[in-house]
């Protein structure tokens, strides 16, 4: 029984659990990503945007882990040599501009946290993420995806806990919020937009679906992983409710609210939960560049990396990222996911849709 359980833990959960850590450091850790796209535009608005997200993540989820099964591509490399032949490189070049993209983003949240919260300098959160991702990013595969899921399960029940603790405080407000509803705009436009920019890492965690070994396990794992990947941002926005409109204007709306709210010990657990997901996010997403160069140096050599190159590769790129974080988490955040959001599109959504679906029709069993 305990076998089986976890069996199933591997197949139907841990390829969302660990997709949703990669994400969450860069797309709901501080909570600006979802006021950008999707608060913003009310709180009705914002719900249904929630609501499409999830079902569009979960659709390209599944279709890509049955690519990847069908296939036997578990890293990027493989997968886009399968999907779009020579022109795989494309990805490649735009996934190393999001990675540093993602890690400034996490890295400026981090420095600003840190600073308000223990009065340290901005550069103390990147010191603290370079360490924590390097240490994790030499262990490999399997030590990274059961650290991603565990911490992804644990996080979610953080989340749990604060929007219960808003509604108990801030319930009125919320309602208030809901009842009058002033929001506005092209709320479509920029949920998919959202979904672009975050569905764009799937290929990256693709190493956690090894387990996948049917059509149906992979849709399974596609839909509950579309479900995992939006609950951070579901709760997001229905807690920022208790501070609307106000809240819009905060460069870290989570980090505001708690503290609007005199939740003290909560925001410590907060600041705690969001270095782990810098962590996460670095890790997951720098696991899967190992992984491409893994399977890149074993057509040349029969080997793998060595663990210590993992780390210094892990190192590298975030030190790098430290340019882009100079430019504020705002900055950021608004003109960096949106503008990549639809290179998205044309080298990974579209692809996967028509040519990925096209091939699988295709293939034997």
């Amino acid at each position: 029984m305990k076998k089986q359980i976890h069996s199933w833990i591997k197949i139907w959960l841990v390829p969302g659990a660990v997709y949703q850590s990669v994400i969450v450091g860069g797309g709901y850790g501080t909570g600006r990503e979802v006021v950008e796209f999707i608060s913003r535009f009310g709180p009705w608005n914002g719900l249904y945007a929630n609501i499409l997200i999830g079902l569009l993540m979960g659709l390209v989820m599944a279709v890509s882990f049955d690519f990847a099964r069908q296939f036997k591509a578990l890293d990027y490399r493989t997968f886009f040599k399968q999907l779009l032949g020579p022109l795989w490189f494309l990805y490649e070049i735009v996934f190393l501009v999001t990675l540093l993209l993602v890690l400034a983003v996490t890295g400026s949240a981090a420095g600003e946290v840190l600073k308000d919260t223990f009065g340290l300098p901005s550069y103390a959160g990147i010191v603290l993420m370079l360490l924590i991702v390097v240490l994790l990013n030499y262990f490999g595969r399997q030590w990274v995806a059961q650290t991603l899921t565990t911490w992804g399960l644990l996080m979610s029940l953080v989340l749990v806990v604060f929007v219960v603790a808003t509604f108990i405080l801030r319930g009125d407000a919320i309602a208030a919020s809901f009842a009058s509803d002033q929001g506005g705009g092209s709320w479509i436009t920029s949920a998919f937009q959202f979904f672009l920019f975050n569905i764009f890492l799937v290929p990256v965690a693709l190493y956690a679906a090894e387990h996948i070994q049917t059509r149906a396990q992979a849709w399974g794992a596609g839909m509950i992983g579309g479900f995992l990947a939006i609950f951070p941002g579901l709760i997001f926005h229905l807690s920022f409710m208790a501070g609307y409109p106000g809240v819009l204007e905060q460069p870290i709306p989570t980090y505001w609210l708690l503290r609007d709210m005199g939740l003290e010990w909560l925001l410590l657990v907060y600041v705690v939960f969001l270095f782990g997901t810098i962590a996460q996010t670095g890790v997951g997403v720098l696991q899967g560049i190992n992984e491409r160069l893994d399977n890149w140096w074993i057509e040349q050599k029969g080997k793998p990396l060595r663990p210590e190159l993992h780390s210094i590769i892990a190192a590298a790129a975030v030190l790098t990222s430290l340019l882009l974080a100079n430019l504020g988490i705002v900055a950021l955040v608004a003109k960096g996911y949106g503008s990549l959001a639809w290179f998205s599109l044309g080298i990974y959504i579209l692809p996967i849709l028509t040519l990925g679906v096209y091939q699988l029709y295709r293939s034997k069993p």
